[in-house]
């Protein structure tokens, strides 16, 4: 009971503090919608919303609290939020768009992160669905919202999310679709102020990210959060157990990701369309980031397949189907769940030389 009151209260000041910097968000015509073009300062209107961003009241954002909590309302809210809980995050930054899909009637499905700008390294998943307000919202990267939703962690199986498994147990504000707590119903509503540059990435300390092959959840801290990891670093395992797709399956051979100097986890779903450098790999080539990678670091998980069966095709072959999933693990592991890095594109989170 009193982590739920202190978490509250770190919401509540927070918001005001927030509330009393809100006329400084850029020039919007007050239609909640899309601001009138024209210059103004971002968020909570800091001057330096890099990585030392809120380190200090003469440095960071300015309107941030002085001196800066340990952790943050987003950083709390991940580590005591209850299933259910009514949330409400003023004036966060957009920092990354996972996926976006535009209705017929010009309403979106929309799953992206955003951060408090005085704690940059505290991000969290938001899923929009069609139906919920604003309707016609699409997400762009610098956007400046104040989101409220019912806070979860999507369930073991990933049974109530779509469209990806591999987002079982991961921190996420929604709306009350499969939430099955009483009394917790309600739409997730988003209110745009304004618009703005991308916040910087955030610079991570030695050693950050190495999982040991999925087995444990490092740097929890930097959850949800735009990193930067600088390199040199190189692609060690195109074909990381952990990352492996219906590893019950014989013939998967589908891998969600790969691994790079360090034991960090990259996982390719918005990139290996584009940029294959798996497949470099695996053709025995060698692929080295020379200015790291950088992405969102945020969890994965891999739901095996409960009832897999295995069929004879009419040509001779083997069809595998999984009509349910069971609870999430890492494959090789005892892990529920651990974290990786996820690239948004493959140019500039991926950069790598042109070849000559």
């Amino acid at each position: 009971m009193q982590l739920r009151k202190t978490l509250g209260a770190a919401a509540l000041i927070t918001t005001a503090v927030f509330a009393s910097v809100a006329g400084c968000s850029g020039r919007d015509d007050g239609d909640g919608e899309t601001p009138d073009s024209g210059t103004g300062c971002t968020g909570a209107c800091g001057t330096d919303s890099g990585t030392d961003a809120g380190t200090d009241a003469g440095t960071g954002p300015q309107g941030c609290p002085s001196p800066l909590p340990a952790e943050g309302p987003i950083g709390a809210l991940r580590t005591a939020g209850e299933r259910g809980q009514q949330v409400t995050l003023a004036n966060v930054v957009v920092t990354a768009v996972s996926n976006v899909s535009r209705g017929s009637a010009g309403d979106f499905i929309a799953r992206f992160w955003v951060v408090n700008p005085c704690f940059p390294n505290e991000g969290l998943y938001i899923d929009k669905f069609y139906t919920d307000p604003t309707t016609n919202y699409e997400p762009v990267v610098g956007d400046v919202l104040t989101v409220s939703g019912l806070f979860r962690r999507f369930a073991a199986d990933a049974g109530d999310n779509t469209p990806s498994t591999r987002d079982a147990y991961r921190a996420v504000l929604k709306n009350d679709f499969l939430l099955a707590v009483p009394g917790s119903t309600g739409r997730l509503t988003i209110t745009k102020h304004s618009s703005g540059p991308a916040l910087a990435d955030v610079a991570v300390p030695a050693g950050f990210g190495n999982s040991e092959g999925g087995a444990t959840k490092p740097n929890p801290q930097f959850a949800g959060a735009r990193v930067h990891i600088p390199g040199p670093l190189t692609i060690t395992n195109a074909q990381p157990l952990a990352m492996k797709q219906r590893p019950e399956d014989p013939d998967s051979g589908t891998y969600l990701g790969f691994e790079v100097t360090g034991g960090v986890l990259v996982g390719n779903y918005k990139t290996f369309g584009t940029c294959d450098l798996r497949a470099t790999v695996e053709d025995g080539g060698t692929v080295t980031f020379p200015n790291g990678i950088r992405g969102v670091y945020e969890t994965f998980s891999n739901p095996p397949c409960l009832d897999g069966t295995t069929t004879t095709t009419a040509d001779g072959g083997s069809s595998f189907r999984c009509n349910a999933n069971g609870p999430g693990i890492i494959p090789g592991t005892a892990n529920d769940y651990t974290y990786v890095v996820y690239p948004m594109n493959c140019d500039p989170d991926l950069a790598i030389p042109a070849a000559p």
